[in-house]
This record gives C-alpha cells, sequence and structure tokens, in this order.
C-alpha cells in the first residue's frame, strides 16, 4: 500500500467513523417518546433507551425502540465494511480488502455505540447501547446472535435480570467474534496482523463502553436492588403514570 493510498484510507476511516458516530446520536427512544407526547428521559430510570422505553410504554414501543436502535447499529457496521473495504486502488492491496472490509465494520460499529451513548446533540447523555450492539453483532455474526438473542429472552423471562441479560446478548457474540480472529492471527501474513489486533481492540472497545454504561445497574445488582424487568409491559398513559407516582410517594 503505497502513502497516498493509505492516506486516503485513513481519511475515508475517520470520515465512517464521524459519520457513524453522528448516526448513533439519533435516539429513537426519545424521538417515540415524544411523539407520544412524553419523554422517557423524565420516565422511571431516565435512561433514553429499549429497556426504559419497554417499562414505561409498553412492549410495543420497547421493542419497536430495540429494532431500530438495532437498524442503526446495522446500517454503521454495513457502512464502515463498504468505506473501508469497499474499494481497492491498486492491484497489490486487493488481497487485503476482506480484512479492511471487517475492519470498517468494527469502526462503524464502535462509533455508531459511541454516538449513542455519548451524544453530542443531547449533551453527552445517551442510552446503553444494547440494541446498537445487537445489530452490529447481528452483522458481524447472524446466527451466533440469532442464538444468543434466543438465549437471552429465555433467560430475561426466567429472571427478568434486564442488565444480565444485556450483557448476555452482546458478550457471547463478540467473545466469538475475538476468539475467531485471534484463531486466524496464526495464519494471517505478518502485515495484516496489525488489522487484527485494531479488530480486537474494537470489539474489547464496544463491549467495555456498554459495561461502562451499565455501572449503576451493577452497581444496583451488587445490592440486590435492582428492579426486575418484563418483556410483556403495557403502554402507560401519562395519566398512569403520574398516579403510579403518586403512589410511590405516599
Amino acid at each position: 500500500m503505497d502513502i497516498l493510498e493509505l492516506m486516503v484510507r485513513i481519511l475515508f476511516c475517520f470520515g465512517a467513523a464521524s459519520v457513524c458516530y453522528l448516526i448513533g446520536n439519533i435516539n429513537f427512544a426519545i424521538i417515540i417518546s415524544k411523539l407520544k407526547k412524553r419523554d422517557v428521559r423524565k420516565e422511571d430510570s431516565g435512561n433514553p433507551g429499549a429497556m426504559n422505553m419497554l417499562r414505561n410504554f409498553g412492549t410495543l414501543y420497547g421493542g419497536l425502540t430495540l429494532l431500530l436502535d438495532a437498524l442503526k447499529g446495522a446500517f454503521a457496521a454495513v457502512l464502515g465494511w463498504f468505506v473501508l473495504g469497499g474499494f481497492s486502488f491498486t492491484e497489490a492491496t486487493r488481497g487485503i480488502q476482506p480484512a479492511l472490509g471487517q475492519l470498517g465494520m468494527y469502526v462503524g460499529g464502535a462509533a455508531v455505540i459511541i454516538g449513542h451513548v455519548f451524544p453530542v446533540f443531547f449533551k453527552f447523555k445517551g442510552g446503553k447501547g444494547i440494541a446498537s450492539s445487537i445489530g452490529v453483532c447481528f452483522v458481524l455474526n447472524p446466527w451466533v446472535m440469532l442464538i444468543t438473542l434466543g438465549v437471552g429472552v429465555i433467560f430475561i423471562l426466567l429472571t427478568k435480570m434486564g442488565s444480565v441479560t444485556s450483557f448476555i446478548i452482546i458478550g457471547f457474540p463478540l467473545a466469538f467474534k475475538c476468539l475467531d480472529v485471534a484463531k486466524g492471527m496464526a495464519f494471517v501474513p505478518p502485515h495484516m496482523l496489525d488489522i487484527a489486533w485494531a479488530s480486537i481492540g474494537l470489539m474489547i472497545l464496544i463491549f467495555l463502553l456498554t459495561l461502562w454504561a451499565h455501572r449503576k445497574n451493577l452497581k444496583k445488582l451488587f445490592l440486590g436492588v435492582e428492579r426486575k424487568t418484563s418483556i410483556f409491559s403495557r403502554y402507560k398513559s401519562v395519566e398512569g403514570a403520574k398516579k403510579k407516582g403518586a403512589a410511590k410517594e405516599r
């Protein structure tokens, strides 16, 4: 890879990361709750994410938020793949296109999660990144993601532990992909090892971001006071939410 192509790819990488970060700023929990004449940030935990939408707006709107956030994550990963791996300037770099495409997925995925957790348009106070991470993991390995999603649904039905379920759903696909990349490093040419290490680092970053975003939940979990979550919830009207708040105050 010559100097000119390297510089162009670095610019494309920063450009893709910036676009994916801005995509991450699109918060569907806030958008949907505003359309319902409410603000999810003023409900319950105050977190603008799918889990808080589920608790306060019901299964329909919680599921819709999860789906849209997951699509956001998937789109960012695909965009990163296309920008970094979808073209080649020279014949010499054509052999590393698949590896660059994989790296692009991790760059796009990490950027969209950062944008979701730390959105500049919402004073850097965003969601926890689980739904968007599901979308990213689905692009990385759809079958593993579907299996762990099924396991997660069964787990939350049995335990109603939302935060632990979140880590199960995204932890296994990311760990599986990290091991897959690490295993493949034995057969990777020396000049491509940096790409493999960068890919593993970005996947670890995605998990650590969601872990950090759940720090309050983890504290409550260890203290045994984390609220239980049911995935079958009804929509609460404004009046109903006010009555519930008044009842708690009594």
